[in-house]
């Protein structure tokens, strides 16, 4: 098989939410040497969503490395560190996230939660109920998405208990078919 077709797989296994194949596939098309810049980005991802944070970590430095104001790579290097309590160093990613595009809400978000575990309260506030955060992030999907770790989900979501901002809220398709299998 060629790289550029095993890339595709890896492509189409990820779409599919075949994490592991998608990361094999990945893995594959770098020992080939072709797509070295997406594989890698790609397997990160994949990574992480499967909670496995250090690895996602090594890919996207090896994107970083190359790319330092890589937006993507940064803000789910920031997302991986953060799930790992790494906190001053998430905020360091995404301040590098946030500066390359500052009109995305989710690295806002993402930083104001570390800012939180760090107890810096009044920039915690500040990130999580930015304007680009509440009119443009729907907070189940960001927390079903990108807080993957327990320690870092429970805290998420006691601090959401407590939190009044008037969010952009709606059930992702997840929720809703979670919803249909309990009645």
């Amino acid at each position: 098989m060629t790289t550029a077709n095993t890339f595709l797989q890896g492509q189409k296994a990820f779409l599919g939410g075949n994490l592991e194949k998608s990361i094999k596939a990945f893995s594959d098309a770098l020992e080939e040497g072709t797509h070295p810049f997406h594989s890698h980005l790609n397997r990160g991802i994949a990574y992480f969503k499967i909670g496995q944070f250090t690895h996602a970590i090594e890919d996207f430095d090896v994107i970083i490395d190359k790319d330092d104001i890589h937006p993507r790579a940064l803000f789910y290097r920031g997302l991986a560190k953060l799930n790992l309590g790494k906190n001053e160093e998430a905020i360091d990613d995404l301040d590098r996230s946030i500066a390359f595009d500052p009109d995305r809400g989710a690295p806002y978000l993402a930083r104001g939660l570390a800012h939180h575990a760090l107890g810096h309260k009044d920039k915690a506030e500040q990130d999580i109920h930015d304007g680009h955060v509440l009119q443009n992030v729907e907070l189940g999907e960001f927390i079903e998405e990108n807080i993957l770790s327990e320690s870092l989900y429970n805290r998420t979501l006691k601090f959401f208990e407590k939190d009044d901002a008037r969010w952009n809220l709606s059930l992702t398709e997840n929720e809703v078919q979670r919803m249909d299998d309990v009645h």
